[in-house]
């Protein structure tokens, strides 16, 4: 009877690039490809409609005049009557989002890991583009998830202007003339106020703020998922036709992918809550009464933040004129922290919730539709 030897992945790759007789791959790319837009459709969109009320209150913390963590000025009547509003063209946008976001990363991913089994076709060694380097899992997972998030911004970006402005009021006074403010209403409002450019306002602060989230929420998670792996004792045998990406694919229980997505995206949620607030700032920006019409106010990025920090050192001085300069420096210090992680909180436990659902939906939807993928061949 042949022993089993086992390898690291290193050389488990190496092995199935060099093996002469593999098996030819369960799924194509475009199968895998529609499969995994199918899959990430339907998780992110299932987690939004879950979540929205709390993202509506998020939202309303982080607009100008709102009064951060206090709470009693966010649970206000106009705040209930506004929190399913933008429910279904956020639903739907982030079904058609999501699955642009992960169809792209797991692409993407599938390219930048070393060759294996999973992506040869018939005989002899994998074939890997030469213009293709080939990465390690967490840089290969930290590319893939800017590539897939860039991918998904165009679907992105118009979904959250609308969102946002239907979660914040933006367009009460139409609402008080008796228009029917919907998803539709904010659509046509802003392509004849600003054009088309106009669905597209925050993209970069959007990008800025999705990208660095992206990557930290999914190296995270693959690297929960590898520890989970190894803790399973997990291993990568002889057998080329079980040697996978990296990670190797395996099942996770739902429970596992649940706490492992959920503490992830609060980590991610929590880190990136300053770009969160300047970008929902840009998407809600107002020309204030008393400016001249001619004169334009800077709403980039650069623009809000600095707006934000003088506000935060001028509210921290008004409230430390008598005190010493340790004090003042620590006001200083919270206050600026409060304007730039107001509603973190709420964010990254939105966050917490919305990834909870949304990996233990994905890694089912991936078990049913590619089951063949995780498949483990027995060695002779």
């Amino acid at each position: 009877m042949m022993q089993q030897q086992h390898y690291t992945y290193g050389h488990a790759a190496k092995v199935a690039s060099v093996h002469m007789s593999v098996r030819k791959p369960a799924y194509t790319q475009t199968q895998k490809f529609k499969n995994h837009f199918q899959s990430g459709a339907i998780s992110l969109s299932l987690s939004y409609a879950v979540m929205h009320p709390l993202d509506t209150l998020k939202t309303r913390m982080q607009v100008p005049g709102g009064r951060g963590i206090a709470w009693s000025a966010v649970f206000t009547r106009e705040t209930l009557h506004l929190l399913g509003k933008g429910f279904l063209v956020s639903s739907i946008g982030a079904g058609l989002q999501g699955g642009a976001r992960f169809s792209f990363y797991e692409l993407t991913k599938s390219y930048l890991l070393p060759p294996t089994s999973r992506f040869q076709t018939g005989q002899g060694p994998a074939q890997h583009p030469w213009w293709i380097p080939t990465l390690s899992p967490i840089p290969a997972t930290a590319i893939s998830a800017i590539i897939g998030d860039l991918a998904s911004s165009v679907i992105k970006v118009p979904r959250e202007v609308v969102t946002s402005r239907l979660q914040t009021g933006y367009y009460a006074s139409a609402a008080a003339s008796g228009h029917n403010v919907n998803a539709g209403f904010v659509f046509r409002s802003v392509l004849r106020e600003e054009g088309a450019r106009g669905l597209f306002r925050g993209f970069w602060s959007t990008t800025a703020r999705d990208c660095p989230f992206m990557v930290i929420l999914f190296t995270t998670y693959e690297n929960f998922k590898a520890f989970h792996i190894s803790n399973m004792q997990t291993t990568i045998t002889s057998d080329p036709s079980y040697v996978a990406s990296s990670p190797v694919e395996v099942k996770i229980p739902a429970m596992t992918s649940t706490l492992f997505g959920g503490i992830s995206g609060f980590l991610a949620g929590y880190f990136t809550t300053p770009m969160d607030v300047i970008r929902t700032r840009i998407m809600t920006f107002k020309k204030a009464a008393g400016v001249p019409k001619g004169l334009v106010q800077d709403i980039s990025m650069t623009g809000i933040s600095r707006e934000m920090y003088h506000h935060a050192v001028q509210q921290a001085a008004a409230r430390s004129v008598h005190s010493n300069g340790v004090v003042r420096s620590m006001r200083q210090g919270q206050s600026i922290y409060r304007a730039f992680f107001v509603g973190s909180i709420p964010r990254s436990m939105w966050w917490f919730c919305v990834c909870s659902i949304f990996f233990s939906t994905y890694e089912v939807m991936k078990q049913n539709l590619m089951p063949l993928d995780y498949e483990q061949s027995k060695s002779a």
